[in-house]
């Protein structure tokens, strides 16, 4: 009983010890990546929501560049300008900068607005100095352009359709964003004081708030991809730590949103408790393995042993037996396996004979099957044609005797399939002699060697003649020819006499397919084969049925080798 409980104790912890083991890293990793995943998911959602204010910062500055654009006081300016009295003029570029400059009034983001004619020069901002008017003169196009750090956007006019060189550009609006504004954005991108970010313009001007370590701008430049349908998320180890880089590709103005976050400094702690809690692990696995060399010495080597020898069982030694004395419980059982193994052995022994006698007595019942009228006929045959044809007289009782030799001396579990049809063809050539019967038999090279069952094609022989041929007057043709199917052989045996119906042929194939022979003689002939093909070569072997172009009936054997015979 000692025995017998601590083997449940061992049992009991090693379980113990592999669940804890399996549970704390399960628990380490899906901690980790949980949090991991957490913290990148809200990085996401800041990004998102930061492109957002972003996108609206950049449709307000656009906004407010087609709206002066297309503004009749700017475009009849130059026109007006011509006519008007210098008075005048004056105050219609007054009233003009008072429009840019209520934008300022209504707009956090905007820095300035500024619209400059290329034609005599006239240059209207809301702000002052030399240097404002300088970006104006390089534009050529209608877009976002950055410009000595500074973001602008610059609205052409022709507004509708765009000028097709500089030449015919009549004036330009530009609206220059505030590069504090855009820094301060940068913080809506940030979900914890251990994350940074900054913009990268054309991948080479760099906006933030703060110095950025060169490392994660050079790693954020090689991994960053211009893909604005999604923020893209990036894994960069640098000698600090490791850092997750997430960027979002901003189209209209060819810049990139890229925050980094330094995961080290959440993940440590956790980190700190798992080692902890992991060296308590480590403790248990010392004892835990002592417990299992002892628990292998006494009780797994004999079970390992049982094993083993249960595997030569099951692949045929069964000459094999347990020598060893363990001094334990495994005494008993090792006894009662030697003593299984000995009945198996003797089991099957028994088996093969009755399989052998069994297979021999089916043999010689196939053989007593021999129809007497047949020989009965063969002799009177002869009798009759002994002084009209001594010539017709040889070839019968050659014939006569290949067959009987053939039928009598067969005592092999198969045969080749040259023979089988070498003995229908002596048949066929004594039915010929006897009546008006045109045969062929067709066998192609290289099957004649295949081996299979003896006396499968001659019954089917024996019904063409006697059921098909004999009952239709006029008949007398038959046909066999063998072929390769796949990995078996297809052996036809056709005839032009008595045919059957489709409603007489589901009935012949549900009689043949009982598991019990039918009663009386009719058909055991074909439920007899079909059961031996099946038995022999598996299910998709046996007999079909079919009615051939003559008319009469065709019986086709399936022999599919892919079984061994008898398995």
């Amino acid at each position: 009983m000692r025995k017998i409980n601590m083997k449940r104790f061992i049992y009991f912890f090693v379980f113990f010890l592999t669940l804890t083991l399996v549970l704390f890293y399960v628990m380490e990793t899906l901690s980790a990546r949980t949090l991991q995943q957490s913290l990148i998911h809200s990085s996401k959602n800041q990004v998102i929501y930061t492109d957002s204010m972003l996108d609206g910062v950049l449709s307000e500055a656009r906004m407010y560049a087609i709206q002066y654009t297309t503004d009749s006081s700017v475009r009849y300016y130059e026109s007006q300008k011509r006519v008007l009295g210098v008075y005048d003029s004056q105050m219609r570029k007054n009233e003009i900068k008072d429009m840019l400059s209520n934008t300022l009034v209504s707009s956090q983001s905007v820095e300035m607005v500024g619209i400059s004619w290329r034609s005599d020069g006239t240059f209207i901002s809301t702000a002052s100095g030399r240097s404002v008017a300088g970006p104006f003169k390089q534009v050529t196009r209608q877009g976002w352009k950055t410009v000595d750090g500074s973001l602008y956007y610059f609205s052409v006019y022709p507004y509708i359709k765009q000028p097709s060189s500089p030449s015919d550009i009549k004036y330009i609006v530009g609206v220059k964003l505030k590069t504090e504004y855009l820094v301060g954005l940068l913080d809506k991108a940030l979900n914890s004081d251990n994350a940074d970010a900054f913009f990268l313009l054309n991948k080479k001007l760099l906006v933030s708030d703060k110095t950025v370590d060169s490392g994660i701008v050079q790693a954020a430049k090689g991994m960053i991809a211009a893909d604005p349908d999604q923020v893209l998320e990036y894994h960069y180890k640098a000698a600090d730590g490791d850092y997750v880089i997430l960027s979002q590709y901003i189209d209209s103005i060819d810049a990139y949103l890229v925050t980094y976050t330094r995961m080290n400094d959440f993940l440590n702690p956790l980190n700190r408790n798992h080692q902890v809690f992991f060296i308590s692990i480590l403790v248990i696995l010392i004892i835990g393995l002592f417990v299992i060399t002892m628990f292998y010495r006494n009780f797994y080597r004999n079970v390992y042993l049982l094993h083993k020898r249960f595997y030569q069982v099951e692949h045929g030694e069964y000459s094999t037996r347990i020598k060893e004395n363990p001094g334990n419980e495994f005494d008993s059982l090792f006894k009662s396996f030697n003593h299984m193994v000995e009945q198996i052995q003797a089991l099957f022994v028994s088996l093969a004979t009755e399989t052998e006698l069994r297979q021999n007595a089916e043999l010689k019942e196939l053989q007593a099957q021999i129809n007497p009228h047949f020989l009965y006929n063969s002799l009177f045959f002869i009798m009759s044609m002994a002084k009209a044809s001594p010539d017709a007289v040889m070839r019968m009782s050659k014939h006569l005797a290949e067959y009987y030799r053939y039928m009598t001396k067969l005592d092999s579990r198969s045969v080749t399939l040259a023979s089988e049809l070498e003995l229908s063809g002596h048949y066929l050539a004594i039915m010929a002699l006897c009546k008006q019967i045109d045969y062929r038999i067709e066998l192609p090279q290289g099957i004649g060697t295949r081996r299979i069952m003896p006396l499968m094609i001659q019954p089917i022989v024996e019904n063409a003649i006697q059921h098909g041929i004999e009952e239709h007057q006029g008949a007398h043709r038959v046909s066999i020819r063998a072929e390769e199917l796949g990995g078996g052989l297809k052996i036809t045996v056709a005839n032009d006499g008595k045919g059957l119906s489709p409603e007489e042929i589901s009935q012949l194939i549900d009689h043949i397919g009982k598991e019990e022979a039918p009663e009386g003689t009719k058909g055991i002939g074909l439920w007899n084969i079909n059961m031996r093909l099946k038995n022999s070569y598996g299910e998709s072997s046996g007999l079909h049925f079919y009615t051939n172009e003559w008319g009469g009936l065709s019986v086709c054997l399936i022999i599919d080798f892919q079984l061994e015979e008898g398995e």
